[in-house]
């Protein structure tokens, strides 16, 4: 090394001795000395970095450069799966009210957005030709009971002949028929709220003209909404009555937990799912019926899992693997250890096999490990 060293120089004495000598302190004999002392340091930087290659590759007691990891004991702890899935918000209580008669549209008492209580009169259908034909009835049903009364008490007297008793029985009884059919097409024209709650719609207006069977108007009691979902039948064995379900509607901004209140046992053929329902107290009625609301279910539980984080598990042609920390001849390094995985959630997945509690699983700087290098604990 020192006789190349040494023939570089003279090559360059001799090179320089061939050129021209620039006059001594003038712009280009500085120019052409800072040109030389540059071509130096070159050659002497590559001289440094092949003596250093050479040294590390003869030094055996030289440490080997360690990774930075961060690692993570393994304990028994509690694992839960859950399944999601989104459901539709319906009301118990969402009723469409139709005409029960034909008629025009006389009054409507009631308003949209309006609560009422069950039996307050929503809409009224003309009903003058009706009254009348209910105060004729009503009428002829009192003079057939006054008469049935007097005639029956007199024959219980054997007074007067059993066919002045049995017609008088007979008008009465048809009279008394008379009077409820007709009563019951009066109230027909009298549209009553069913039910308490708020009236959402009302689809008629005054004076229109109506059919027999047309819509009228919508009452909904928005106090108690239910949720109603669909779960393929793999999950039939996991759900059941008052199990504890996570609710969130998103459009509204709302999370609660609420139990499930009825799990149904037949199986829809078409798509191989049961329905499940959960109820919700909706007393300020934000929740409207039809809103999507997300469902977390939980499945599967397991109090005492071996549990680590999803990203650390690894995966080459023998199967899923983490790294450990262990400690060789005095030295830490990272081992592949292969697992069998269950199931995942969030970050988090269960190891059913391959690793005991108190393994220490590597959790940061594992991307760049390899099967038995050497690692430094953060």
């Amino acid at each position: 090394m020192k006789k190349q060293i040494i023939l570089i120089a003279s090559i360059v004495f001799l090179v320089a001795a061939c050129q021209p000598q620039a006059e001594e302190g003038s712009l280009e004999a500085k120019q052409q000395e800072l040109s030389e002392k540059q071509e130096e340091l070159s050659k002497l930087k590559a001289e440094i970095t092949a003596l250093e290659d050479q040294i590390a590759e003869m030094d055996t007691t030289q440490p080997e450069r360690q990774a930075r990891v961060e690692i993570r004991e393994i304990k028994p702890a509690k694992f839960e799966h859950f399944v999601k899935l989104t459901g539709t918000v319906t009301s118990k209580e969402n009723i469409m009210i139709s005409a029960e008669t034909s008629g025009r549209v006389e009054a409507i008492p009631a308003n949209e957005g309006q609560k009422v209580a069950q039996g307050t009169v929503l809409v009224r259908i003309e009903n003058d030709a009706v009254a009348n034909q209910l105060q004729e009835a009503k009428s002829a049903f009192e003079l057939a009971e006054t008469t049935f009364r007097k005639r029956d008490n007199l024959w219980q007297q054997n007074i007067g002949s059993e066919i002045e008793y049995l017609q008088a029985k007979n008008n009465f009884e048809t009279a008394k028929s008379r009077y409820a059919q007709v009563q019951s097409q009066y109230n027909n024209t009298i549209i009553k709220a069913p039910i308490s709650g708020t009236v959402d719609n009302i689809v008629v207006k005054q004076g229109e003209f109506v059919n027999m069977g047309r819509e009228i108007v919508r009452v909904v009691d928005l106090e108690r909404v239910e949720i109603e979902a669909e779960l393929s039948e793999e999950y039939l064995p996991a759900i059941h009555r008052g199990d504890s379900v996570k609710v969130e509607i998103p459009a509204l901004g709302i999370t609660r937990m609420s139990p499930v209140t009825f799990v149904s046992q037949v199986i829809n053929p078409d798509n191989r799912s049961f329905k499940i329902k959960i109820n919700l107290q909706n007393r300020d009625g934000r929740i409207k019926p039809n809103v999507l609301a997300n469902l977390l279910i939980r499945d599967y539980q397991n109090e005492e899992a071996l549990v680590v984080p999803s990203q650390c598990i690894k995966k080459d042609l023998k199967g899923d693997f983490v790294l450990v920390s262990s400690t060789e001849e005095g030295e830490t390094v990272a081992k592949k250890r292969y697992i069998q995985r269950g199931k995942s959630f969030g970050d988090k997945t269960e190891i059913k096999g391959g690793l005991e509690a108190g393994d220490e699983v590597i959790t940061v700087g594992y991307d760049q490990l390899n099967d038995g290098d050497p690692v430094a604990i953060q």
